[in-house]
């Protein structure tokens, strides 16, 4: 792949990027300052949840389809596969549900979860199918169907400033949002039918097919459960370990470092679409040239941030003082890591290491686990953003030991 053509990658995965996770991130913006902070924290409670299931119902297909697609009109039918994979999750998660309402109903956040379950179901379409237009490299084709889901959002933003604003009906909110989000699959399937042209089709229904298909995505799925773990079961634990206020200001903080961690997503997924074309010396030159490229990139818009903090601070309705002050350069911090480590993660599936990638996250996961409870009963919002912090960290030096380490080696074997 050319210079040129992968800055074109880069350009047009960016820009679908930036109108999803942007429009995303101007509705949370829109959502605090027409909610409750109590409204507020319900609200991202259930949807960290579907952030959750986003992870565990494809079973580790969008990365695998990111590598292993070729084009569109061969990988048919590892794409129609991650489809049944994650409707048959989804279905086995709505049924466990239904299942456990009878006990747990009067559990805080239970009722709405419902909508966290379809919504991650939803999303978790969309990003199979994105993912194999990545891996295809066919970019364009995610950018039309982000401006569609960029206009829909925008126009039920305004929808809710004009006419619903002060908001207290969540179970509106989530209905549209997973409406919109299905329109957009819709429609890009309905926009490129050729996709779902497979005589394959009964096939890939058969148990035979399925279980091979499970086996494939194996340690991408155990890899994207795990990551799952430590990005979002913190955000769970935390609505119960945490007051309602404190639980809210603690997702506002993060709310605006999120265009930040979808900056890293874009980069790495067009840097292992990059990577993979290349092996020996030519791999390494360039593997440390992105390294730097994004190490740079992402310490430059965290200062940014930084200087206009009371800006920021304003605009999520945050209190200013010492504590939320110092939880917001920790929350920098944190984010700084993740753009180190997460060209790190799509090297060790070039080299076909993600067996070693899952076991560090896993590793991560459980200390993360520790964290929350060792730091968030007395520390607070203190404990939160840093049990983060130490989690990225210690994913990053696990991370980088490891592919180096490979690295290292295949560079002697060459």
């Amino acid at each position: 792949m050319s210079t040129k053509l992968f800055l074109k990658n880069i350009l047009l995965n960016n820009t679908s990027q930036g109108l999803q996770f942007g429009s995303r991130w101007l509705f949370n913006i829109t959502l605090i300052n027409i909610l409750s902070i109590h409204d507020y924290a319900i609200f991202s409670f259930v949807y960290s949840a579907s952030n959750i299931l986003m992870a565990f119902m494809p079973f580790g297909s969008p990365i695998f389809l990111i590598n292993e697609t070729q084009t569109i009109k061969k990988s048919k039918k590892t794409f129609l596969n991650s489809i049944y994979i994650t409707s048959l999750i989804f279905i086995a998660t709505l049924s466990l549900y239904f299942i456990l309402t009878p006990f747990l109903e009067f559990v805080k956040g239970w009722n709405l979860l419902i909508y966290g379950i379809v919504l991650g179901y939803v999303l978790s379409l969309n990003l199979i199918l994105f993912s194999f237009y990545k891996g295809a490299g066919d970019f364009l084709k995610e950018l039309k169907a982000y401006i569609y889901f960029f206009l829909l959002l925008i126009l039920f933003i305004g929808y809710l400033f004009l006419w619903e604003n002060p908001v207290s009906n969540l179970h509106f909110i989530f209905i549209v949002l997973i409406a919109i989000n299905l329109f957009v699959f819709v429609l890009s399937i309905l926009l490129d039918r050729s996709i779902l042209k497979d005589s394959s089709r009964k096939q890939s229904l058969s148990k035979e097919n399925l279980k091979q298909s499970f086996l494939e995505r194996k340690y991408f799925g155990y890899q994207d459960m795990v990551t799952a773990l430590y990005t979002q079961s913190g955000m769970i634990l935390l609505f119960y370990l945490l007051d309602t206020e404190t639980y809210g200001y603690y997702r506002a903080l993060f709310v605006i470092i999120a265009p930040v961690y979808l900056i890293t997503v874009s980069m790495s997924q067009v840097v292992l679409s990059y990577l993979k074309k290349l092996s020996g010396k030519s791999l390494l030159k360039n593997f440390r040239k992105l390294q730097l490229y994004s190490f740079l990139v992402g310490f430059g818009i965290l200062l940014l941030l930084y200087f206009f903090k009371d800006f920021i601070f304003q605009l999520i309705k945050v209190p200013s003082n010492d504590i939320t002050l110092l939880a917001f350069v920790i929350v920098l911090a944190t984010a700084l890591t993740r753009f180190v480590f997460a060209n790190y993660e799509m090297l060790l599936i070039i080299l076909d290491k993600q067996k070693f990638r899952f076991y560090i996250v896993f590793i991560v996961a459980i200390i993360n686990i520790i964290l929350v409870f060792m730091l968030l009963p007395k520390y607070g919002l203190i404990g939160a953003v840093t049990t983060n912090f130490f989690t990225y960290f210690a994913l990053l030096v696990g991370l980088s030991y490891f592919t180096e380490k490979f690295l290292k080696l295949k560079g002697n074997s060459d």
